[in-house]
């Protein structure tokens, strides 16, 4: 049998002692941004996006993309977002970066983060960003499709794969346990919907807007769906020949009363069903305009106006 000499004996035992150790050292570089950890997706815009470290720091430049950071909890690595982020009640603690449609280049650079998450309308002003080093991600989610890839291309940048699959199953199972309930009732028997989106001049949805894909999720018939334009300037003759059977428009403060009101009483509107029957109804605005992890909770707050009996 052959003599192990006390030099070899080092050589072993440190061969172990390296061996033991490997792991967990590979393991702390992953976490805290070593070569090993590397994350390569693609935006919305088609852009190649590349992360070499886990970003513990992330600036959020639209309330949609906030709202899905929360959901997806990673509330203490939110470094900054802008003066409109005001869901969760968290968000609004949270140091500004500016505006939506202006964000304060110099601020987000102050904030030091190691991930942007923007909008579309960013992209040129965020340009800056990327020069100096900082990963930009850029999403525009304007269908429910595009909502749920944003909450797997979120949760990939932040290495959150796990719970963004979670979100994801939550939500759709949610919005299709709606679909279920109002699957037995025809299309053409479908309640017909006005949304408000504004009074003076008066505007509605259209076909390709967001809110109409959530309206008719819920099970409404947008009364503006043969048109082509998001959001469209209406006439009060068209709302009157369309004749709705629900009116929803945005409640802002507390004005549900003074709003309805306000609808009730234009000339021309008393033969309207919605006016006769009462179904004049005021809705979250944000929850129905950003395309993030609430969706499913306005469908189903849409579904129940629309049809209390289901």
């Amino acid at each position: 049998m052959k003599k192990f000499t006390p030099a070899l004996m080092l050589v072993l035992l440190l061969f172990v002692i390296s061996a033991c150790t490997q792991p967990n050292d590979a393991h702390s570089d992953m976490e805290q941004g070593g070569n090993e950890y590397k994350v390569v997706l693609e935006d919305d815009r088609g852009r190649k996006i590349q992360l070499f470290k886990k970003p513990q720091r992330i600036v959020s430049l639209a309330p949609s993309s906030t709202e899905t950071l929360f959901a997806l909890g990673l509330e203490e690595r939110i470094a900054g977002v802008t003066e409109y982020c005001n869901y969760p009640p968290a968000a609004l603690e949270k140091p500004k970066a500016g505006g939506f449609s202006e964000p304060n280049i110099e601020r987000i650079v102050s904030l030091e983060p190691e991930l942007v998450v923007a909008v579309r309308l960013q992209e040129e002003e965020l340009a800056r960003l990327e020069e100096l080093g900082i990963p930009v991600i850029i999403l525009n989610p304007t269908t429910l499709e595009d909502v749920y890839r944003s909450m797997e291309l979120l949760g990939q940048a932040t290495g959150e794969e796990e719970s963004a699959h979670l979100l994801v199953t939550e939500t759709k199972t949610r919005v299709d346990a709606v679909k279920e309930k109002l699957s037995k009732i025809p299309e053409k028997e479908r309640i017909r919907v006005y949304y408000e989106v504004s009074a003076d001049p008066p505007m509605s949805v259209g076909c390709t807007s967001f809110i109409h894909e959530l309206l008719e999720t819920a099970g409404g018939n947008n009364i503006f769906a043969d048109v082509e334009v998001e959001y469209p300037k209406v006439s009060a003759e068209a709302v009157v020949s369309r004749d709705p059977q629900v009116m929803l428009f945005p409640e802002y403060h507390g004005s549900e009363g003074l709003q309805s009101g306000e609808i009730v009483n234009r000339p021309g509107w008393g033969t309207i069903s919605a006016i006769t029957e009462e179904r004049i109804f005021g809705i979250g605005p944000d929850k129905i305009s950003r395309p993030g992890p609430r969706v499913a909770e306005i469908i189903e707050e849409m579904a129940a106006i629309f049809y209390p009996e289901l």
